[in-house]
C-alpha cells in the first residue's frame, strides 16, 4: 500500500512539473516546440484563439503548482481529464505523431492518477 502511495505522489509531481515547464516554455521559449504540420482550418483556429493562449498557459502553471503541492488533486484531475483528451485528439489529428508525445504523456499521467483516486469519485456516480 505504501508503494502505491509513493508511485501516486511521483506521478502527481511529474504531471505538475510537466505542466509548469510546458507552460513556461510558451512564455520563455527555452526548449524547441511545435504544434506539427496542421491543416489550414486548424491553423485558422489557432490564429483565432492565439490571444487567449497566454491566459491558458498562466492557468496551466497554477494547475501544475497545485499538483506539485497536492492541493485539490482529485478535483483538478477531473477538470484536467477532458482537457487532456482534447489536447491528445488535437495533437493526433495533426497527423504527426512525433509531436503528440506531450499530449500522450499528460493523458497517460492524468488517466493513471484518476485510477489511483477512483474511490474518491464513487459518490459522484451514485444514483
Amino acid at each position: 500500500m505504501k508503494n502505491n502511495q509513493l508511485i501516486k505522489t511521483w506521478l502527481r509531481i511529474l504531471l505538475g512539473l510537466f505542466l509548469i515547464v510546458y507552460a513556461l516554455n510558451q512564455y520563455f521559449h527555452f526548449m524547441p516546440t511545435s504544434y506539427g504540420v496542421m491543416p489550414d482550418n486548424t491553423r485558422d483556429f489557432i490564429d483565432a484563439i492565439v490571444i487567449y493562449l497566454p491566459i491558458l498557459y498562466f492557468f496551466e502553471v497554477v494547475l501544475g503548482l497545485l499538483f506539485v503541492f497536492n492541493k485539490w488533486t482529485p478535483f483538478l484531475l477531473l477538470v484536467l481529464f477532458p482537457l487532456s483528451v482534447a489536447f491528445l485528439i488535437f495533437s493526433i489529428s495533426n497527423q504527426d505523431l512525433s509531436d503528440a508525445w506531450p499530449a500522450l504523456l499528460v493523458a497517460i499521467l492524468n488517466f493513471t492518477l484518476v485510477l489511483f483516486e477512483k474511490e474518491k469519485y464513487k459518490p459522484l456516480f451514485k444514483s
